[in-house]
């Protein structure tokens, strides 16, 4: 499997991905920013310092000027980046993944995710003719960012009383957030605080099983809201007051009606729940869908000048804010909401429940091969193409897509009436047998 994924490059440490792999896409990635001026931080894998150097050789052999922050929230990255009037951004880190990977990420001037495979970065990875000159590091403190950041949010969210937040931090990098929700009025509890590369305290990516610690403490606790991050913290999923976590769609549908108005337009990732188009239009709110990922997300959202962007995996993006995702935007939009004397599981029970299941089903061969078959077998369903393939009906929907970061077909399944786990066991045969 490449390790040039679909909007970032990903792999094992040691096997996909090296360090002289890496050093060559920071000589790339400099070479795309003309030398300019860049950002660069990481999250807290322990291949990071090491994957973290290689990449800054590369990037200073081309004459860049590296603002380097070393253990921050990609987030933070992409605001600081845009505050400060920098050409381009770069984050060591594999998201959700598991330990033993990691990768390169990029932003753009305006914070946001770069299609790097659209730039030039891959021309220079592949042809060379790198710029050559002599760059320089200036070491930047990530708590200073994000102070930065603290302040312009201050001016754009109004809590109307204290709260309580339970704030599984995932040892990645939202481990240094803790002071600022305390100085926005809102007192942590935190858990898995401490900055570990192998994820121990409950793995990286946040889920409804991996939450379950958190789910308790904020019900023990009497907490307003929790939320769970993962590494590179660009993810958030909110647990309310009951301590359930709730679907990203219940959190955007949630924001949407509370902070925007009739004629507004919210882009979801193209495996969301009907529930967003179902609910929403109620509001008169406008519900767009895009092919999953952050970076296809995020650029849409721009493009079409949306109040909000949602993807199923807890991606969301507050143009208000930043066009980065950022969960830190997200859980102080929801804190705001509830501040105002709501109580979130209210909110939540008032969105109707559709049964969803997702399965991953993990591939030996390139998953072009396997969607190509499985178009052809399914076309008597006359699919969705936009991502993957779509099949909807009166009473249910199946997504079947592979993975931009794994190599995995992913199925989704949602009913609306009748037998979820017939449907499920229809489609998972059928892929079963065709992989």
């Amino acid at each position: 499997m490449t390790v040039f994924r679909a909007y970032d490059v990903r792999g094992v440490y040691g096997t996909d991905l090296t360090e002289e792999l890496v050093r060559l896409v920071g000589e790339s990635f400099g070479s795309f920013a003309g030398g300019g001026r860049v950002s660069l931080g990481r999250d807290t894998r322990n291949s990071g310092p090491s994957l973290e150097r290689a990449f800054l050789e590369g990037v200073l052999s081309t004459g860049c000027e590296v603002h380097s922050y070393g253990i921050i929230p990609i987030s933070i990255i992409g605001f600081i980046t845009k505050a400060e009037g920098l050409k381009a951004a770069s984050y060591i880190s594999a998201s959700h993944n598991p330990p033993e990977y990691n990768g390169v990420r990029f932003r753009t001037g305006d914070g946001y995710g770069l299609l790097y495979q659209q730039s030039s970065i891959m021309k220079y990875y592949r042809e060379g003719g790198f710029l050559r000159g002599e760059g320089r590091v200036q070491n930047r403190s990530a708590a200073s960012a994000i102070d930065i950041y603290r302040k312009y949010v201050e001016g754009r969210l109004h809590l109307e009383r204290p709260l309580r937040a339970v704030l599984d931090m995932g040892n990645g990098s939202a481990c240094t957030m803790p002071s600022f929700y305390r100085e926005l009025g809102i007192e942590p509890i935190v858990i898995n605080g401490e900055m570990d590369g192998l994820f121990s305290g409950r793995g990286p990516a946040p889920t409804e099983e991996t939450l379950r610690e958190a789910c308790r403490i904020v019900r023990e606790a009497g907490a307003d809201f929790g939320v769970g991050f993962d590494p590179d913290a660009d993810r958030g999923i909110i647990i309310d007051d009951l301590g359930r976590v709730l679907p990203p769609e219940k959190v955007a549908i949630i924001i949407a009606r509370r902070r925007y108005r009739r004629g507004d337009l919210v882009i979801s990732g193209f495996d969301c729940s009907m529930i967003l188009e179902h609910e929403l239009q109620r509001d008169g709110i406008r519900v767009k869908r895009e092919r999953v990922g952050d970076v296809f997300v995020a650029n849409r959202v721009k493009d079409e000048n949306a109040v909000l962007g949602v993807e199923r995996s807890g991606h969301f993006f507050l143009p208000e804010f930043q066009y980065s995702d950022d969960p830190f935007a997200m859980s102080l939009a929801i804190a705001e909401i509830i501040s105002q004397g709501e109580r979130l599981s209210r909110l939540a029970d008032e969105i109707e429940d559709y049964p969803y299941r997702q399965k991953n089903i993990r591939l030996r061969e390139e998953p072009e091969r396997v969607m190509r078959r499985l178009a052809e077998e399914l076309s008597c369903e006359n699919p969705d193409t936009l991502d993957g393939l779509k099949i909807t009906t009166e009473s249910y929907s199946v997504l079947i897509r592979p993975s931009n970061t794994e190599p995995v077909v992913r199925l989704y399944v949602e009913a609306t009436s009748g037998d979820i786990e017939q449907i499920e066991k229809r489609y998972e045969e059928l892929i079963q047998r065709l992989i």
